[in-house]
């Protein structure tokens, strides 16, 4: 598998919604479940753990050999979620995206 395939994999597993593919339900990611979700640290925490998620089919088909995400506060509503993966043959594959969360009161 190409650099590209896997770029193209990675950017469709954190873009596209689990339970859009009514062949593979279960591929995507949960981020729009946080829409409901008040800003907090927990909920930081939880967009880390569906992006990982999210990509953990490639890690078991042994497309990537690890994911590291990162979320982070751009504004009192949304988060800036990043992944760094490193595919098997080294290449570093990296994807950042935007979630919004509900806004503390």
């Amino acid at each position: 598998m190409t650099t590209d395939q896997i770029k193209e994999e990675v950017q469709l597993s954190l873009t596209v919604a689990k339970g859009s593919f009514y062949k593979k339900p279960k591929f995507g990611h949960r981020f729009k479940e946080l829409a409901r979700e008040v800003a907090s640290e927990k909920t930081r925490s939880r967009a880390e753990t569906y992006a990982a998620e999210a990509l953990q089919w490639m890690i078991d088909y042994k497309h990537l050999k690890s994911v590291v995400s990162t979320a982070t506060y751009v504004d009192s509503d949304k988060l800036q979620v990043h992944v760094e993966c490193v595919a098997y043959n080294g290449d570093v594959i990296e994807f950042t995206r935007f979630v919004e969360v509900k806004q503390w009161p």
